[in-house]
């Protein structure tokens, strides 16, 4: 079947972040997903060799591919950000032996995922209701810090992906100043990925346990977690509190960006995990401190994304929105 007279009716989808790449077929028309699988990133030499282990346990033949990705696509060849793996955009499908394939950022990916998310699948955190056709905003800490917009043309949802998650971590008071230079040390700049992502959440533990004079171990972001949660631990907490204020700070700080009255929503690996530490109030509260621009964002409500899969159907959204122009234009 090639593109240029219909749309496969399945296709196949991915997420790949800088550790782990899940796959999974979709049917293009109703954008369910299927045969869900994960594969450690470690485990294979480059995305294709990984894809390509996927395809050969799935028994119906598949043409088409949408790969969401964890790195900018400015160019043919993409390095991904938090991980070894590198390939060409162009020689993907080749490699893999796939009729085409189309690769996302995989927060453009998750974007466009927000408008077939139901009720049951976002987890409201303070705000109002959303604004019909309003911009949406969604950002997520994981291995890194992703960031990307949806906007409606008057005709589809658009997705505005970038790379904001490197945007440079200011401080608000003399205290957070300098835990901010802790983080720093040893580079040029501190961009907010390097405090709001797994590694970020360790290396804020470690930060806040030498601004007490401590030296301690380091500690995996899911260690420090549990015992700032446990209550036992108080350098744990504070760094969780951290955390939270300053992800909470960096939602409303997009929110002010692409004026995201449509919601601002939390995806990527940590958030849904900590969702009833999210939910306590310091996260709407320093969403909210804003300032002069206080009201601005006050409406806006905040969504936690918990559907299972939300960048694999984002991505299966895209592929269906490229084949249908790409058909239209040989029609």
């Amino acid at each position: 079947m090639s593109e240029t007279d219909t749309k496969p009716s399945r296709v196949l989808v991915a997420d790949i972040g800088g550790t782990n790449a899940r796959f999974a077929l979709a049917d293009i028309a109703t954008l369910e997903v299927v045969s869900v699988r994960t594969l450690a990133g470690a485990d294979y030499p480059n995305l294709a060799d990984a894809m390509k282990a996927y395809l050969k346990d799935i028994a119906e033949p598949v043409s088409h591919a949408g790969i969401a990705v964890a790195a900018p696509l400015d160019a043919d060849e993409v390095q991904f950000t938090n991980s070894s793996w590198s390939f060409v955009q162009s020689k993907l499908a080749a490699e893999v032996g796939l009729e085409a394939v189309h690769v996302f950022n995989d927060f453009e990916a998750l974007s466009l995922s927000l408008p077939h998310l139901t009720p049951d699948e976002l987890h409201q955190i303070g705000g109002g209701a959303p604004v019909a056709n309003a911009p949406k905003a969604v950002l997520g800490p994981g291995t890194g810090l992703g960031v990307a917009g949806l906007v409606w043309s008057g005709a589809e949802w658009v997705a505005l992906p970038g790379e904001g998650g490197h945007m440079t971590l200011g401080a608000e008071d003399e205290r957070e100043l300098a835990l901010i230079e802790r983080l720093r040390k040893g580079r040029s700049r501190l961009s907010a990925e390097r405090a709001l992502s797994g590694s970020g959440l360790s290396d804020l533990h470690l930060a806040v346990a030498a601004s007490h004079g401590h030296n301690l171990e380091a500690l995996a972001p899911a260690d420090v977690e549990k015992q700032a949660l446990s209550g036992k631990d108080e350098v744990a907490a504070e760094a969780l509190d951290i955390f939270v204020t300053w992800l909470g700070r960096f939602a409303g700080d997009v929110a002010l960006v692409l004026g995201a009255h449509g919601g601002v929503y939390l995806g990527g690996g940590i958030a849904p995990k900590m969702l009833d530490r999210l939910t306590q109030g310091d996260l709407r509260e320093a969403f909210e401190r804003k300032g002069r621009m206080t009201a601005f964002v006050e409406p806006i409500p905040i969504y936690v994304i918990i559907a299972e899969f939300p960048a694999l159907t984002g991505a299966a959204a895209g592929l269906r929105s490229a084949l249908t122009a790409q058909v239209s234009e040989k029609s």
